[in-house]
């Protein structure tokens, strides 16, 4: 006699067919087999299924999906497509090609592979983007990109002035941000500004000057500015200016963007080379609030540093990263202003300084003496050219020299000069900042001035990572074109690092994530009739970090992981 026994293991309920045998004078149960799950009806088990292969399967193509899969669908997120295609073509949501589809592209090229530039049609096709845009890939081409520089910037035939809906385009790509990440406490804005040369080709754009740098690239340059919040590192805007602009010239432009693109009034910023009496001026009537450097270049500014020592002690400490840092809030008005006046001191420069000045004045003081044992056999003009190449313009006034003839020949007469060196040490190693705000304190000040350092990171992600310079368009339009285009890169990058914020390893960069996710490809099998997309390569570690920043299911449930 046999019947059915249920066992349940987790949510199933196994059936198996048993009877009762005598072994050794004892009753004990013996299986006859197993049934199966037990389906709808107690104690009946599911129909068998038969597992079914299909005849034919082979991979039909493998292209690259992770890095350009998380990229698009954060451009999806800042809508950055239909941002562009409204100033563009007028219209949203477009079927087919689009310049906003070929710009946000170009811009994840720019992010991942920026060496292939030049081949960027070819490095489309090898990636699902053609897919991502509902776009055919013949139909991305070299001159497709072109078209779309010229759809955001170009040169009107009629009056040969550029048009351009960047401004435009920046503007709202900022307010779609806003509404993602909205300042904490509707705080004001506070933002960094600052210049960077760009090496380029080419000598017909009339933005390409012979820049102060220029010896370090032997190319002509431009100039890039860049306006960044402190809140997040956002991009906000950016300006291309001549190579040979000084950066004050480029104030009048910051506040008129600032205005336009209606930024809440906060603080501003810069460093010393922006800052006279003018800007500061122009900077309060906007309704702006300013921190910046101050040059040693007027006497005001070299008399206030030099008769202050801040302390080095724990009260005027101010805790950096990089450097030992203390300072002192002066109570003094400058720019005959009454605002934060704060003099600091980099304990590690001054002593740097004060060495490579001594270093030289005992190597000047050693050529002028072998100099002054031979110069009776030299003429005068030969002991003028012997000094000059020993002695820098900069080291002048440490020394005074005179040269007289005499029947033995010339005469040279030197000693140092004492004084210009002790004045001179007074300035080492100490700078001036200014607040317009008088209840900052002086720590406050430098904090938030030394704090500005993340738009030299900005510079670093674009020369570095997207690859900006040296830029090889030609025309004016599309050099402006292509800058917009990186910076598009460095928005989808700040974003993407806003979220990793989110993931439990906080060492994790933009660029490793990047670089680990790149190694997921999509694959295209054909079973029989029947084409099946799976996404290989994705490891369980990057599953758990695309969870961890709301990124979950982003490839869907065919998956392999490796």
């Amino acid at each position: 006699m046999s019947w059915i026994r249920r066992i349940k293991r987790g949510n199933q309920i196994y059936l198996y067919e048993v009877t009762t045998v005598w072994e050794n004078g004892k009753s004990k149960q013996k299986m006859i087999q197993y049934l199966g799950v037990e389906g709808d009806q107690e104690k009946v088990p599911k129909p068998k299924t038969k597992r079914v292969r299909p005849d034919r399967i082979h991979p039909l193509q493998s292209r690259g999906a992770g890095d350009v899969l998380l990229l698009w669908k954060i451009a999806e997120k800042l809508n950055c497509v239909n941002i562009i295609d409204r100033y563009t073509t007028g219209f949203e949501d477009v079927q087919g090609p689009s310049p906003g589809k070929y710009l946000t592209t170009w811009a994840i090229n720019r992010l991942i592979d920026p060496e292939s530039a030049t081949q960027l049609d070819a490095w489309v096709k090898s990636t699902i983007l053609s897919d991502l845009t509902g776009m055919d890939p013949l139909d991305f081409s070299k001159d497709a990109y072109l078209q779309s520089l010229d759809a955001i910037c170009s040169t009107s035939k009629k009056t040969q002035r550029i048009q351009s809906h960047i401004p435009f385009i920046e503007a709202e790509l900022y307010q779609k941000w806003r509404t993602l990440h909205p300042l904490p406490d509707q705080s004001p804005e506070t933002i960094a500004y600052d210049l960077t040369p760009i090496p380029t080709y080419g000598e017909e754009c009339p933005l390409i000057e012979p820049g102060s740098k220029t010896h370090e690239t032997q190319l002509n340059q431009l100039n890039l500015s860049v306006i960044t919040s402190y809140f997040d590192s956002y991009p906000i805007a950016h300006f291309v200016h001549p190579g040979g602009f000084h950066s004050i010239t480029t104030v009048p432009d910051l506040m008129i963007r600032l205005k336009e693109m209606m930024v809440p009034q906060g603080t501003i910023v810069w460093d010393r080379g922006y800052t006279t009496t003018a800007e500061i001026g122009r900077v309060e009537k906007e309704g702006w609030k300013l921190i910046c450097g101050v040059t040693k270049r007027t006497k005001e500014a070299r008399n206030l540093i030099a008769r202050t020592e801040p302390g080095i002690d724990p009260d005027h400490l101010v805790p950096t990263q990089c450097m030992n840092i203390y300072a002192e809030k002066v109570d003094t008005p400058l720019f005959g202003r009454k605002g934060s006046v704060v003099v600091y001191v980099n304990s590690e420069r001054r002593m740097r300084d004060r060495k490579s000045r001594n270093c030289a004045i005992y190597q000047i003081s050693e050529d002028f003496k072998e100099l002054q044992t031979s110069c009776s056999q030299l003429k005068k003009e030969e002991v003028v050219k012997r000094i000059e190449k020993f002695m820098p313009k900069s080291c002048a006034k440490y020394f005074d020299y005179s040269l007289l003839e005499s029947q033995a020949g010339i005469e040279l007469e030197w000693s140092a000069n004492s004084d210009a060196r002790i004045e001179a040490e007074r300035l080492d190693g100490k700078y001036l900042l200014y607040a317009t705000d008088p209840s900052l304190s002086g720590r406050d000040v430098v904090m938030q001035y030394f704090e500005r350092d993340f738009v030299e990171k900005v510079f670093r992600d674009l020369k570095l990572f997207e690859e900006i310079a040296p830029i090889r368009h030609r025309k004016e339009s599309r050099i402006l074109g292509i800058v917009f285009v990186c910076t598009l890169a460095l928005r989808l990058k700040v974003a993407l690092r806003t979220m990793l914020e989110g993931a439990k390893d906080k060492d994790l960069s933009g660029e490793k994530f990047l670089k680990q996710i790149g190694r997921v490809h999509q694959v295209d099998l054909q079973m029989d009739d029947d084409v099946q997309i799976w996404y290989v390569g994705l490891q369980k570690k990057i599953e758990k970090v695309l969870e961890e920043i709301g990124m979950k299911g982003l490839f869907g449930e065919r998956v392999r992981h490796s």
